[in-house]
């Protein structure tokens, strides 16, 4: 039997937490050395406050965010791509561990408003986003997602009655 694979790739929208932690690191680095500078007067001080703005932008949130989906044979891994380069894996959960997956404004997701939620979708209004319904060992989970059509057929073909569109 073939195995079933997709892999989806989309770049997502920075979340609001994020845009403004960089927003202040940034306003931060003007304010040390507006402080320094004209509060101050502390010259050898600059070399210090240059190093600290250094570090922080060095260390600034990278606005570029990327999730990929990967589904193989009834495994779905959800993993972040921060700036085009460093991949983290956010979540890994089997089909048999989800209950039910549906369009996000679904009337079959009402029951489960209370639970958690992570969002691995692409923060974009006019995409079509889904809710995975999972259970962990601390308790279920909502899971928001962008999956491509490939992706959705995958899920139907291996968990048919979990999956409504």
């Amino acid at each position: 039997m073939e195995e079933l694979y997709s892999e989806t790739y989309l770049k997502a929208r920075p979340s609001q937490q994020r845009t403004m932690a960089r927003i202040g690191l940034i306003a931060l680095c003007f304010v040390l050395a507006f402080v320094d500078l004209f509060v101050l007067q502390y010259i050898p001080g600059l070399i210090v406050v240059l190093a600290v703005d250094i570090a922080i932008i060095y260390f600034l949130p990278s606005k570029d965010i990327a999730y990929e989906y990967v589904f193989v044979d009834g495994q779905i891994d959800f993993d972040c791509i921060i700036g085009g380069n460093k991949r983290k894996n956010k979540k890994r959960t089997d089909l048999e561990k989800i209950d039910l997956v549906a369009p996000e404004n679904s009337p079959a997701l009402n029951p489960y408003q209370n639970l958690p939620l992570s969002d691995y979708s692409s923060g974009n209004s006019g995409d079509k986003h889904f809710i995975a319904i999972s259970r962990t060992e601390k308790g279920s989970e909502r899971i928001k997602f962008t999956p491509d059509e490939k992706l959705i057929e995958n899920m139907k073909f291996k968990g048919r009655s979990k999956i409504q569109c």
